[in-house]
């Protein structure tokens, strides 16, 4: 009896595990994703990043931001929180602010939605002065 039991639970686990990797997997082909080349270095969080063409998606929570690189294959994930906006956007776009000459990644727009994700960065003294500093300061990289 024992040894039956364990090949019961053994196959549910396989089963559920297997279940689980599959739904991930259907899921991250649904989410959104945009493509869009941005033709200067930015910041997303702590990271800089060089110009280049990028997709940018929401892992299957939406608070995990992946940023792609198209030519090289590198993969990134950032923190990020979904937002409502008033209208869904027609385009996928991305805004970025200024702050101490640089431009940092703040938001990601997908298209057809009635959300945006706000990228989250780490708290500290110059993040809150650059941000009080830069108001009415962005950049904004659309979708054709």
């Amino acid at each position: 009896m024992t040894k039956f039991t364990s090949l019961v639970v053994t196959s549910l686990a396989t089963l559920l595990i297997g279940s689980a990797t599959l739904a991930t997997n259907m899921q991250a082909q649904n989410d959104d994703a945009i493509t869009l080349r941005v033709p200067f270095s930015f910041t997303v969080g702590e990271q800089s990043i060089a110009p280049g063409t990028y997709q940018f998606s929401l892992l299957s929570n939406h608070f995990l931001l992946s940023v792609l690189n198209v030519k090289t294959g590198d993969t990134q994930i950032f923190t990020v929180r979904p937002e409502l906006q008033r209208a869904p956007d027609q385009r996928g776009r991305l805004v970025f602010r200024n702050s101490e000459g640089s431009s940092v990644l703040n938001e990601v727009h997908f298209p057809g939605t009635g959300l945006y994700s706000e990228v989250i960065e780490r708290r500290d003294d110059r993040r809150i002065e650059a941000k009080r500093s830069s108001t009415g300061d962005s950049i904004t990289v659309a979708q054709r």
